[in-house]
């Protein structure tokens, strides 16, 4: 996929010493997680991301030229026990799960950002150690949804869930065991 950089994180890219960072944005049904590889605080597209340091990683973003569905795995260490509840209870699995590759400039400021990987939210693992936990969470492409296999049928029934008015299938059933006479007199 071309990407195209803005002028400021081409110019950026230039310089001696670049701080280069990856957002993460999650929105749980109980409340959007937003977290990012630095400490401290910086907005990212008007919202606020809350730094966890070496606490955040990543699998490596895979792209190809073929049309194909990659997944990427964000892992955050260091969660606490109690928060394990609402990872449990919340129907996350379909949120749309963004991610960031920025820039910092000289004061910790934002320079520039896109949008590195954008998925759909599959499953979660957690493997707990003592009084914290590490938190995997599976993201999947949204092309994943073309492997689905659809359930429909060219059936006067089936158009009907859709169409009710439609009458155009209703002698589908009919053609199943039709004698076709061609060329014959």
């Amino acid at each position: 996929m071309t990407r195209t950089l803005s002028n400021a994180i081409v110019s950026l890219l230039d310089d001696d010493v670049v701080s280069p960072f990856i957002a993460v944005k999650m929105p749980f049904p109980s409340g959007t997680t937003r977290v990012w590889t630095g400490h401290g605080s910086i907005t990212v597209e008007s919202e606020t991301y809350t730094g966890v340091g070496s606490f955040l990683s990543f699998s490596e973003v895979a792209e190809s030229e073929e049309t194909k569905a990659t997944g990427i795995t964000i892992s955050l260490s260091g969660v606490p026990s109690t928060t394990l509840g609402t990872l449990l209870t919340d129907e996350f699995q379909g949120m749309l799960v963004e991610v960031y590759l920025g820039f910092l400039g000289v004061s910790n400021s934002v320079t520039g950002t896109f949008k590195l990987f954008s998925g759909l939210a599959d499953n979660v693992d957690i493997a707990e150690a003592g009084d914290s936990c590490i938190v995997t969470l599976k993201v999947e492409s949204r092309l994943i949804s073309l492997e689905d296999k659809l359930n429909r049928r060219y059936t006067n029934e089936d158009q009907q869930i859709d169409h009710s008015s439609d009458t155009s299938l209703r002698f589908v059933d009919g053609l199943q065991d039709k004698e076709i006479l061609w060329g014959k007199s």
